[in-house]
């Protein structure tokens, strides 16, 4: 049976695949009302990119089950779309609906595959 911190942590997922899904309709759309060159956004692949750090680090004391692998895909998804927030500064803005739906991808990708492995019972 499930205990409930794996129920909790797939519901938690479940936001990555939301967001992420936003994140994918909003690039492809390119419909967004902001500006991407901002330093909020420098704000936000910084935060980002340290959150996923952070992870990480939490990885390396996690025991060697499906928990540390959940932990690592998410500290890996973190880390790059931090790293492609950071790049909408630099890339052309006609780029930034696709930069910004590949984050998507991304999310949702580390979304689902969280969700399964926060399923197994170890």
């Amino acid at each position: 049976m499930l205990n409930p911190a794996n129920l909790f942590r797939m519901m938690t997922e479940f936001i990555f695949i939301l967001l992420g899904g936003f994140l994918i309709w909003l690039g492809l759309s390119n419909h967004f009302m902001f500006n991407p060159r901002s330093p909020a956004w420098l704000g936000l692949g910084g935060v980002l990119i340290y959150w996923g750090v952070r992870a990480w680090t939490k990885t390396s004391r996690a025991a060697r089950t499906s928990a540390r692998t959940v932990e690592w895909i998410g500290g890996s998804s973190l880390i790059l779309v931090g790293l492609m927030m950071l790049g909408l500064v630099v890339v052309e803005f006609r780029w930034v609906g696709i930069a910004l739906a590949s984050a998507g991808a991304i999310l949702v990708l580390r979304g689902f595959a969280a969700a399964v492995l926060s399923l197994r019972t170890d």
